[in-house]
């Protein structure tokens, strides 16, 4: 699609300069030498039949197809002769399908005539771009963008540079944007005498520079955008008094902005984004009157913003997006009356919410998210036509003005992150008929009811609506009638009582439903019958577990009062891939049909399956190990009386084992186990033990890998076997009954991060091999017949918990001596210091957005341990660098 439309636009750019210049019909007959040089040309190229007309269903683009011997050259297609002397004047082969190269004795270089050529949007095979286009003295013209030219080796100052030496060369237009271009760009090109366009960009390797000093030239349009030219802002750029256009986004330019720019007085476009320019923004707006196109986003600016530009009368488009520009917004302005867009997300901005922000007669788009501004949002006078308002992620008090809701043409209203408070009234909200994306979510004195007369009160297009973490106390039933609603989120409200039958009519359409950490006891029918992902967690829902549409993927039920048995319909949820019924009083035994699931999946396969907290007895169902891409697996803290489910090992994705606090004898373990690979995020939560603590994993991230068989009756010594688990992290065979000495195959688990052996019967010496495993931050082999403690690399970091009740136990940290010779050397006193802290880590936010159930940022684990130096090792190594801020999530949201 995209070369589909760079063509259409290469086409209708040639058009235009051909119909502008050259559309005089010719008298003559094409002159036979340049004939037979344009047939030549063809004879050296192949068609592709795929790139313009298969791929992009464009029904003919081989231009060369009417070039025959004996015919007229001036009138085939593509080719424009003078209408004097029959010469070849101008040559569009754009998006024709050209392949092949470009070579410097092509005979293309004999057309001495030509002023106007555009070979853009052909392949030309990686080639060089040869010099002998410096033959071409009278073209003015000359298009290579999206041609495969990947060298500017012609471009160079040394023997080749034919091209632009001379200084009677007339070259007007010169664009090679998306060639692949590589090395550095000549400086002196831009001091060509006649040159107007230079249009160089996606070109990521091409490495270039502005010229620092007596930059004079008629350029009126400059674009070096997603190249790598550098530097910094010259001051010689005011000396371009015919610029119109300058385009520099995602280079790597850098500086600050020079006060020369406000020299630019016929400027319409200014794009300088993306780029590592910083300091403060030099109110140089004041003489752009002609300026409609300002982006300074994404930069490093600072100080206050600019106030001239919002008297800017010509302006469509004002971006300072992800910055760090602080101060207020001015509480009127004279300007911007054909502003479409503004945005200023992601600054420092204070303040109030101007109301002259909603009455601008032409402003579509406003985003000002993730700022700091504190005031209300004033009363709007004449209310606009604006489209999509954001305001989330800042600190705004007060009611939402009644006059807000005179804005009828909003479509996508994001105020969620504030601290607004009030009740709105849904006839209020229902004024809002074109609204099909609202957020009011985490504003915790926020309030919404239903109005008296609920005729006709409903949004009719909604597809989003999100008021999580605010004062909601009953169900939104006055939605019911909004038939296109497909996201739902009222999590974390004073919702009480039951959803009845009555409030659960409607919403075919619904596919995401969040009603989790509210007071619901009960569900009497689920709204929506084709339900993706279904929340309600944390409620205090009572009786037998409510059955689900059968379509959904995600059912999250867990920490509710729930009883009875599981009951087997609920195996006919033929696309489920996350089931949480995890913290309920379920009894009775697990499903045997569970392992049937994946005989009825169609799309996606069970992944994640918890039941931890329940009172479920029997044995494990054998069955399981038909779910062949199941990763999380939590049956801890229950009754299962079963020996080791050796056969999970079969499982080649199963990345999270539990099975603590059971019934659990004997561990067989089979070499051909979990490979313990993987790298997705779920939403999901298990409850592990290390050093004797519960930790929860909020969100398990599956490259995490963990067994924990804590807490059961196994018995015997543990299988060698378990050494061969390599991406192990967390081991946890404490409280059991096992005997035997450790395996010092447990030395080749070289990712182990915490070991947790206690209150077992093991014996003998602490292997020297577990001294290589590096990552070991967390031992607990306490309450064992253990007997000597090694001594090497960081063994000696361990404090005296880690060996407690271990009679026979010697070395240091003991104080119990092992012999002459073997006394270990006392470590620096700072390293017990070191954990006498406590560290507290939070997990971040991963919220549903769009109907998405996986969070938009990774959420890691939290611990609160007396030993955080393993944990915090663990993020270093799995954690990337959140960015400053999160904004446009996802970009811009658009409807």
């Amino acid at each position: 699609m995209l070369y589909l439309i760079l063509c259409l636009l290469l086409g209708f750019f040639s058009s235009s300069l051909l119909s502008l210049s050259l559309s005089l019909p010719p008298t003559h007959l094409c002159r036979p030498q340049q004939s037979s040089a344009l047939l030549q040309f063809k004879s050296n190229l192949s068609l592709s039949i795929s790139i313009c007309s298969k791929e992009v269903h464009i029904v003919s683009v081989h231009k060369m197809d009417s070039w025959d011997e004996g015919t007229d050259c001036c009138k085939w297609e593509g080719v424009v002769c003078d209408n004097k002397k029959g010469n070849v004047i101008g040559l569009d082969l754009s998006c024709s399908g050209l392949i092949g190269s470009l070579k410097s004795n092509s005979s293309l270089f004999s057309l001495q005539n030509l002023q106007w050529l555009n070979l853009a949007g052909n392949y030309f095979g990686n080639s060089e771009i040869p010099s002998e286009f410096g033959k071409l003295r009278s073209l003015t013209y000359l298009n290579l963008s999206s041609t495969g030219f990947t060298e500017l080796v012609s471009l160079d100052l040394g023997q080749n540079y034919l091209l632009f030496r001379n200084h009677d060369f007339n070259m007007l237009h010169l664009s090679l944007s998306n060639c692949g271009l590589q090395g550095n760009f000549p400086t002196q090109l831009f001091h060509l005498p006649y040159l107007q366009n230079i249009i160089l960009s996606s070109n990521p390797d091409l490495i270039g520079y502005l010229p620092e000093t007596n930059w004079s030239s008629p350029l009126s349009l400059l674009d070096v955008s997603r190249t790598r030219f550098s530097k910094g802002f010259p001051g010689s750029i005011g000396n371009l008094k015919h610029l119109k256009k300058l385009n520099l986004h995602r280079c790597v330019f850098m500086g600050s902005i020079p006060s020369a720019l406000g020299n630019l007085t016929k400027i319409t476009f200014l794009d300088i984004s993306g780029n590592m320019f910083q300091g403060q923004i030099i109110d140089v707006f004041g003489s752009l009157n002609d300026l409609s196109f300002v982006d300074f986003s994404s930069n490093n600016f600072s100080g206050l913003f600019p106030s001239s530009a919002f008297n800017l009368t010509s302006l469509t488009s004002m971006d300072f997006s992800s910055n760090f520009l602080q101060g207020t917004l001015p509480n009127n302005i004279s300007g911007l009356s054909y502003l479409r867009e503004l945005n200023l997300n992601a600054n420092l901005l204070s303040g109030r919410v101007p109301g002259w922000l909603f009455s601008l007669p032409s402003l579509e788009y406003l985003y000002l998210s993730y700022n700091k501004l504190n005031g209300p949002i004033d009363p709007i006078q004449e209310p606009n036509l604006v489209q999509q308002v954001y305001l989330y992620e800042n600190e705004i008090q007060g009611i939402i003005p009644s006059s807000f809701f005179d804005l009828i043409n909003l479509a996508s209203l994001d105020l969620s992150s504030n601290n607004l408070r009030g009740n709105i009234k849904s006839c209020m909200l229902v004024k809002l008929r074109n609204l099909m994306w609202l957020d009011l979510s985490h504003n915790s004195l926020l309030s919404l009811t239903s109005c008296n007369n609920g005729a006709n009160s409903t949004l009719p297009i909604i597809k989003l609506f999100l008021f999580s973490s605010c004062n909601m106390e009953r169900f939104p039933s006055f939605l019911n009638a909004s038939t296109q609603l497909q996201d739902l989120d009222l999590s974390n409200n004073q919702i009480h009582g039951s959803i009845t039958k009555w409030e659960a009519e409607g919403w075919e359409g619904l596919a995401t439903l969040n009603l989790s950490m509210n007071f619901l006891t009960n569900v009497e029918q689920i709204p929506g019958k084709h339900l993706f992902i279904l929340d309600l967690r944390f409620n205090s829902l009572q009786g037998p577990l409510p059955t689900p549409p059968q379509a959904l993927h995600y059912f999250l039920i867990s920490n509710n009062e729930l009883v009875g048995e599981i009951p087997s319909k609920i195996c006919n949820l033929s696309f489920v891939s996350v089931l949480d019924l995890s913290t309920n009083k379920l009894g009775g035994t697990i499903p045997d049909c569970f392992g049937t699931f994946s005989d009825q999946l169609l799309a996606v396969a069970l992944g994640t399956l918890n039941l931890n907290g329940n009172q479920l007895e029997g044995s494990i169902p054998q069955s399981l190990k038909n779910c062949h891409n199941l990763e999380v697996l939590d049956l801890g803290n229950n009754k299962i009386n079963d020996t080791f489910p050796y056969w999970l090992g079969m499982h080649p994705h199963l990345q999270v084992l539990v099975l603590r606090s059971n019934r659990f004898h004997d561990i067989p373990v089979d070499k051909s186990g979990p490979n313990y690979m993987g790298g997705n995020y779920y939403q999901a939560s298990i409850i592990i033990t290390m050093k004797g603590l519960d930790f929860k994993l909020e969100r398990i991230l599956t490259s995490f890998t963990v067994i924990d068989f804590s807490s059961n009756h196994f018995k015997g010594s543990i299988p060698k076997e378990v050494g061969e688990l390599n991406s192990l992290i967390v081991l946890n065979f404490s409280h059991n009954s096992l005997a035997g000495n450790i395996p010092p195959s447990f030395g080749k688990m070289a990712a182990l991060e915490s070991l947790d052996l206690s209150s077992n019967k093991l014996q003998g010496r602490i292997p020297v091999q577990l001294t290589d495993l590096t990552f070991l931050g967390a031992l607990n082999l306490s309450h064992n017949n253990l007997g000597q403690i090694p001594l090497a690399n960081h063994f000696d970091t361990f404090s005296n918990d880690s060996f407690d009740g271990n009679s026979g136990l010697c070395g240091f940290p003991l104080s119990k001596k092992c012999g002459n010779n073997q006394e270990p050397k006392s470590p620096p006193s700072t390293v017990a210091d070191e954990f006498e802290t406590t560290l507290v880590w939070k997990i971040a936010a991963m919220g549903y957005g769009s109907g998405l159930v996986l969070g938009l940022s990774i959420g890691y684990i939290v611990f609160t341990t007396e030993r955080p130096r393993w944990l915090v090792k663990m993020i270093k190594r799995n954690s990337k660098k959140r960015m400053r801020r999160r904004i446009h999530r996802n970009g811009r949201r658009k409807n």
